[in-house]
This record gives C-alpha cells, structure tokens and sequence, in this order.
C-alpha cells in the first residue's frame, strides 16, 4: 500500500509529517488531506487563535508533491 504524506503549509510556516499514512490511493489521501485540514481549523478555534488559511499538501514517498489541497477547499466527506 502506498505511503502518503501531509505537510501543512503557509507563507510563513511549514509542518511537515514525517510519518506519513498507507492509504490505498490518491482519491484516499484526498479525503486524509480534508480530514487533516479540517483537524488543524478546529483545534484553533477551540483554542481561540487565528484561523490561518494554508494548504495541505499530499507527498509520495518518492518525494513528489502531488497535490495541494487549500483550507478553505477541504471537502466535507460526507
């Protein structure tokens, strides 16, 4: 199974994920890229801070980019 990656990104700030997630495809890591930007939103208005609008990015473990999801784009799932 194939090893994706979600660094969040901004302008001024970089996080990356070192471990990363197996998911069975890119339409899987999609979704994990919505769930991630949508975990991140939420933990900063609970805590009362600034909603900073970044992006997700999805890796491979060959080190290519291979998409960029946007905060405010993060589909709902459901």
């Amino acid at each position: 199974m194939p090893r994706f990656f979600f660094h969040m990104r901004d302008e001024d700030w970089l996080v990356e994920d070192a471990e990363g997630s197996e998911l069975p495809d890119l339409e899987a890591a999609r979704a994990k890229a919505a769930d991630v930007a949508r975990d991140y939103l939420a933990a900063r208005l609970r805590a009362g801070q600034a909603l900073d609008f970044g992006r997700v990015e999805i890796w491979d473990d060959a080190g290519r980019m291979l998409e960029a999801v946007p905060f405010p784009d993060a589909p709902d799932p459901r």
